[in-house]
């Protein structure tokens, strides 16, 4: 379809540090004995309690005003220990029970809770039995559960292929590539021989698509060396992968701005359309028809606006402090769309065109990561990390947390 000018050197990017909003989080505890371990409780009527903290109330103090049992409160917290602070609770959140009459009128045995605030990311912690839990960042509708699984195989070559091989669902596989691939003691692909083993977490229920499924840890053998990697929810609200220093990588989930668009002119060295002359392409062109939406390829702000030499009209979108996307050939600009605007994944931004220096309609799309381009289709885009500081202290309880359930 069209040229881009992705070839000539990109516009000046502005280093300031954008605000991040907090995601709403939704945290969901299921203790799963309660309705398959055999003796468990049946007789006892559903009680669904909606509560709102108040002031100087703590998650421990509203689980008791309701009646929970003490040991399940306790069983409570202690899933949560480094994932979430009960001490980020505010004035105002909510808290969903859903309980069970014991033998006293006065105490409730807990089935499930579920916190609605204004902080983080979607969290799920799943009963794996006898009062452990398992975190996932799934969300879980009513009707669905959540449980752990477990897939072990050997890499006969092509290390995607032997884990799709293995039965592992698609967003699974992706996010074990995405978090070996920049382990610096790991080459391109392991060898051929080594064993993986991955856990992860999957709804289900009736109507549940497979690939509603999310990576909890994962192990790689190469010889007698064995790697592995851990998933963690940050503070920032960001997701890591990262072995047990808390040494990894943060994944981005960028969508595509056009879905189902062909690619037609990739990533890399070509001749360039218009100018005739080799030039590395630094994005990608999708083709589609002139008046395509373009949408935002995650949630962030509106840095650049307007137009931009051969880039036509453009948008450039600051996701942190380290990801921008950019969007260029435009056609027009999305209506009240202004330089600052915030704007959330799958938003319309603009419409394809062929403005600036470009032979048809198509869109130029460019992924930044700490101000370098990358290329917007590696399924290994992510960002190295180190957790440090207070992150750290909660990942190691965290860790320890995990290994007390696994081991028991």
């Amino acid at each position: 379809m069209g040229s881009s000018a992705g070839s000539q050197v990109a516009p000046t990017f502005g280093h300031v540090a954008a605000s991040k909003a907090w995601k709403r989080q939704l945290v969901w505890i299921y203790f799963a004995w309660f309705v398959c371990a055999p003796g468990a409780s049946r007789a006892g009527e559903g009680i669904d309690l909606a509560l709102t903290v108040t002031r100087g109330e703590t998650l421990i103090g509203t689980l008791q005003r309701a009646g929970v049992a003490r040991g399940d409160a306790g069983d409570a917290l202690a899933a949560l220990q480094g994932l979430f602070d009960p001490r980020d609770l505010r004035v105002g959140d909510r808290v969903t029970l859903r309980l069970e009459r014991s033998g006293s009128e006065r105490v409730r045995r807990l089935r499930s809770l579920h916190l609605a605030t204004g902080h983080r990311q979607d969290l799920t912690l799943v009963a794996v039995g006898d009062g452990r839990f398992a975190a996932t960042p799934l969300s879980v509708r009513p009707g669905a559960s959540v449980s752990l699984r477990n897939v072990s195989g050997q890499v006969d070559g092509d290390f995607r292929a032997s884990l799709a091989a293995a039965g592992l669902p698609r967003p699974v596989v992706g996010e074990v590539i995405a978090s070996f691939a920049h382990d610096p003691d790991l080459g391109p692909e392991p060898a051929r021989g080594s064993r993986f083993s991955v856990d992860y977490e999957a709804i289900e229920g009736s109507g549940v698509a497979r690939e509603l499924a999310s990576l909890r840890s994962a192990s790689l053998r190469v010889g007698a060396r064995e790697h592995r990697i851990y998933r963690y929810g940050l503070r920032s609200g960001e997701v890591a992968f990262v072995d047990a220093s808390g040494r990894g990588v943060s994944p981005l989930n960028l969508s595509r701005p056009i879905a189902n668009a062909a690619i037609t002119s990739a990533w890399g060295w070509r001749i360039h359309p218009v100018l005739g002359v080799p030039k590395f392409h630094r994005g990608v062109d999708f083709g589609a028809p002139t008046g395509t939406p373009v949408r935002a390829a995650a949630n962030g702000t509106v840095e650049v606006l307007g137009w931009e030499g051969n880039y036509g009209r453009y948008v450039r979108l600051r996701h942190s402090d380290r990801v921008e996307t950019a969007y260029a050939h435009l056609s027009r600009f999305a209506q009240r769309l202004r330089s600052g605007s915030r704007v959330r994944q799958g938003d319309v931004l603009g419409y394809v065109g062929a403005s600036g220096l470009a032979t048809g309609p198509h869109l130029y799309f460019e992924v930044w990561l700490d101000r370098s381009r990358v290329d917007p289709e590696s399924d290994r885009l992510a960002l190295p990390i180190r957790i440090s500081g207070r992150d750290l202290s909660r990942f190691l309880s965290y860790l320890a947390h995990v290994s007390t359930t696994e081991s028991g």
